[in-house]
């Protein structure tokens, strides 16, 4: 419990320095970025502070594998800090869509390091995500915490899968935990996160971002590897299939399904490992 009341309090000072920065306009965060390229380090600074919501947008998606929200934070502020450091304002990308890579990757490190977990396999993180999702959406048509048969039918999925997804998730921290002072304005976090406003533009902007990436990385397959990759996991809203479901669905056989997959992963794990590098280097 105390290791939780320092979490709070550590996580009500920061949201209260937070909101002390602007936001930046294009054109003024365009400026700070040309004139941080040039070793300026004061525009490097408000470059930074500018973009502190979007790594709070980011960090709040990794929340229930084992790592406090404010470290989660303060990994995804290095990796936008060294994003910020590595921009080039000259290429036709805005800032926060080459940030976004940078954050993930410092965020996804502080978890492997401070828990030594092992990597979920995609398919699962897939399904575990959406039932984050559909425990949000209907706790807040509800107006109460959903249950997991509710969860499953929303879904269209069996409770068992929704214990499990369930049973993985704990957030060391609640949303509705008050971070105010003890006033009649106390906020949550979930106030914060949520909150119309510049926040959801750069939720959208996240999604959107990691669409197109996403999107881009499918165009290397052919149309039947891109369909059995839909398929096998879950992607655009989809249940995940069997090689089973797959092979009956395309009327081709499972080892058939099994060998276009591979082939599809092959590919994909190429073009993810180039653009990795592309990143790191540039």
């Amino acid at each position: 419990m105390a290791n939780q009341d320092q979490e709070l309090t550590t996580l009500q000072l920061y949201m209260q320095q937070m909101g002390k920065y602007p936001m930046l306009t294009p054109e003024e965060e365009r400026e700070l970025a040309i004139r941080a390229k040039k070793g300026d380090k004061e525009a490097l600074k408000k470059l930074v502070e500018g973009n502190l919501r979007f790594v709070v947008n980011i960090a709040k998606n990794f929340m229930g594998w084992g790592v406090p929200l404010t470290d989660l934070i303060a990994a995804g502020n290095l990796g936008l800090i060294e994003a910020a450091k590595r921009f080039d304002p000259d290429k036709n990308v805005k800032f926060i869509s080459y940030a976004v890579w940078w954050i993930r990757q410092a965020i996804m490190q502080t978890i492997f390091q401070q828990t030594g977990a092992v990597r979920i396999p995609i398919k699962e993180s897939l399904f575990i995500s959406k039932v984050k999702n559909a425990y949000e959406k209907l706790k807040e048509s509800l107006g109460r915490e959903p249950t997991e048969e509710e969860i499953a039918k929303e879904l269209k999925t069996s409770v068992k899968k929704v214990k499990n997804a369930l049973a993985i998730v704990r957030q060391p921290i609640s949303l509705d935990m008050p971070l105010g002072e003890g006033g009649e304005e106390d906020f949550t976090l979930l106030d914060i996160l949520s909150k119309k406003g510049t926040e959801d533009v750069e939720k959208d902007l996240v999604e959107s971002t990691l669409k197109e990436e996403f999107e881009r990385l499918l165009n290397v397959l052919d149309e039947r590897e891109r369909e059995i990759i839909k398929l096998r996991y879950g992607l655009e809203g989809l249940e995940p299939k069997t090689l089973e479901e797959v092979g009956e669905m395309l009327g081709i056989s499972r080892e058939r399904v099994r060998q276009l997959e591979q082939r599809a992963l092959k590919k994909l794990k190429a073009v993810a490992l180039k653009k990795h590098l592309q990143n790191f280097l540039s």
